[in-house]
């Protein structure tokens, strides 16, 4: 299902060196801070009388902790789904955030940007993410699923406490807190969904735009901890002030071992920065699955033939008719693919066949 998102120029700043936070701008709506309890994550519902895009959350946090977290969400309740971790989407996280003390507002800096259509109700989970005893979030006792605060746009509901990640539940448990928000879907710029998705043993990596304006490029990075990144990819914007449907589609050629975390960001003309969604993939250590994939596809020129190493070993191209014309496409040998050149080729429809497999590929 399509997850939809708005881009926001705004962000949350935190100074883990101790002194200052700076929330992002907007509206805000806070549900009391009159902690009583511990808990190392709690999941409260959103409801939206009139639409609003969630920018960010502050949260009430132990004194003097340091640590991260990690922020989730789900469209509709959370109610039933406390334990169920495959319906839940992870929105961002970040580490280092330190507590401003004991009542007060520590500003998470996870971005959200995420639209909640009026009329709508959506579930949120924040966590720490660690068992670490010092970290967590402070809540308040409730006696069953109620409104915790509301205006006349949002209304924050229930509350329990739950562990980390997806794990025991102590029911009736408030969140303390403020959200974030602005009113309606203002900006341009429309984002649907980022997916990691497993091509061979590599990571395809693909992000869609209903709209695009004002958009410089994207940029994604790579964590094995969702705390730590490092830059991997960054890739141009169509350049268009385009209303219209666009896909992107990058490939980590060398990912990790084992869980991957992929965040996905986006820069204006103006050197405005937001992050828009992070996603975890798991590479496959043991990689014998009979697949044949090109990318990109459709493509320019050059693409990328992915399979195993005994398909690739047997490599024919045909053209429309099903002329071989295998002696006049550059092939070249690489780790784990084969890189075919259809440069001199004009544009249009082929067909690539290893041993036992077949794939389309149109050439633009």
């Amino acid at each position: 299902m399509l997850k939809s998102f708005i881009l926001l120029f705004t962000c949350c700043l935190v100074f883990t060196s101790g002194t200052a936070l700076a929330q992002c701008s907007g509206s805000n709506l806070a549900a009391p801070y009159n902690s009583n309890n511990s808990n190392k994550g709690v999941m409260f519902n959103l409801t939206a009388a009139n639409t609003v895009t969630i920018l960010c959350f502050d949260a009430n946090l132990p004194v003097l902790s340091v640590g991260g977290y990690e922020i989730y969400y789900k469209t509709g309740t959370y109610v039933g789904y406390e334990t169920n971790a495959a319906s839940w989407t992870l929105l961002g996280s970040a580490g280092g955030i330190l507590s401003i003390g004991l009542n007060l507002g520590t500003a998470l800096n996870i971005p959200v940007n995420l639209i909640i259509p009026a009329g709508q109700t959506y579930g949120f989970y924040i966590t720490a993410s660690s068992a670490l005893l010092s970290t967590g979030l402070l809540t308040t006792s409730n006696s069953g699923y109620s409104t915790i605060a509301s205006n006349a746009n949002l209304s924050i509901l229930g509350g329990e406490g739950v562990s980390y990640p997806f794990s025991s539940v102590t029911a009736n448990r408030s969140f303390n807190g403020t959200v974030h928000y602005s009113l309606g879907t203002v900006l341009p710029v429309t984002f649907t969904q980022f997916n990691a998705s497993t091509m061979n043993q590599f990571a395809l990596l693909e992000w869609e735009m209903e709209s695009e304006a004002n958009t410089n490029f994207y940029e994604i990075e790579r964590s094995a901890d969702g705390v730590n990144w490092e830059k991997l990819i960054i890739t141009n914007a169509s350049g268009n002030e385009s209303s219209t449907h666009l896909k992107y589609q990058e490939v980590d050629y060398n990912p990790l071992d084992g869980i991957n975390y992929y965040r996905l960001s986006q820069t204006d003309n103006n050197g405005n920065h937001v992050n828009l969604q992070t996603v975890s993939w798991k590479k496959v250590q043991d990689f014998n699955n009979n697949e044949l994939n090109i990318f990109p596809n459709p493509g320019k020129d050059i693409v990328r033939v992915f399979a195993n190493p005994a398909e690739l070993r047997e490599l024919r191209i045909f053209d429309a008719i099903g002329q071989n014309i295998s002696e006049s496409i550059e092939v070249k040998g690489c780790s784990g693919y084969t890189e075919l050149n259809f440069g001199s080729s004009k544009p249009g429809l082929f067909i690539v066949k290893t041993k036992t497999l077949s794939k389309r590929v149109m050439i633009e």
